[in-house]
């Protein structure tokens, strides 16, 4: 039995603390709203009803809305006919909230390109295995889309992300649909001055047409290998042209929503 290593921090132990009455309340909220199957742009009642409904003061009620606020449950509307708003959490709010923890960790930038790279050819593969004929056009048409706008950085960018959610997605683990696509956000790397010439974007397009084909083979071998390899050929990208910002140190003033 070998010894604990001393620089792991221990699990912490449970405070034995109730949470606060305000984050009960937001739990409550989310309940009822998941209960009632409210969509998107679905108003909640007036803060009086709720003030009611709930047995809360106002602040407490507030501190409530403003918690799912920031975590992209709803907003919050000014003016007459507004108050509290369905919204629904992406991605984004994850990379945040990832972005946060990191930078107590003193995380650098090379481990999220890291992580990328073991778990994306693992969602193709499951892609591969899983997909059906609408995804597998959506898969093809974002690859053409790729291809037509490599002279335009931004739409290419925007593509580049949609392909990588759509194929981790396509896994069918909600888990690796969220994981995954909070860590493109983060890897996106323009935030600390990484570029993407017209000649590396070409060859990502190349890349993701070979991962569409392993894709559309339906053999999650051939997937899961061309995905490993467009993920290997991007960390030797960053490697070469910009290894001051690998080892940067992530902070979550760069991704907070």
């Amino acid at each position: 039995m070998t010894a604990a290593r001393k620089d792991v921090a221990p699990r912490s132990a449970p405070s034995g603390m109730p949470p606060k009455r305000a984050t009960v309340i937001a739990q409550r909220i989310v309940k009822e709203i998941k209960g009632r199957n409210l969509q998107p742009g679905a108003h909640l009642p007036p803060e009086r009803d709720m003030l009611e409904t709930y047995n809360v003061g106002r602040n407490t009620l507030r501190e409530a809305l403003r918690v799912l606020e920031l975590q992209g449950v709803l907003m919050i509307r000014p003016g007459p006919g507004g108050g509290p708003v369905v919204t629904s959490p992406d991605s984004r709010h994850l990379a945040s909230t990832l972005a946060l923890l990191m930078q107590f960790a003193d995380t650098p930038f090379r481990a999220v390109i890291e992580t990328r790279q073991l778990l994306e050819p693992l969602t193709a593969r499951l892609c591969a295995e899983r997909s059906d004929h609408g995804l597998l056009a959506d898969l093809r048409g974002s690859v053409d889309r790729m291809g037509e706008s490599l002279d335009d950085r931004e739409a290419f960018l925007d593509e580049n992300r949609r392909f990588h959610d759509l194929v981790a997605w396509g896994s069918e683990n909600p888990l690796f649909g969220y994981c995954i696509n909070s860590l493109h956000w983060i890897t996106d790397g323009t935030v600390l001055g990484v570029d993407y010439p017209r000649r590396f974007r070409k060859i990502v397009w190349r890349a993701h047409d070979e991962v569409c084909i392993g894709i559309e083979s339906g053999e999650g071998d051939k997937a899961e290998a061309a995905m490993r390899e467009h993920m290997d050929d991007t960390l030797a990208y960053f490697e070469r042209h910009y290894q001051r910002q690998m080892d940067e140190v992530l902070s979550w003033e760069m991704y907070g929503t």
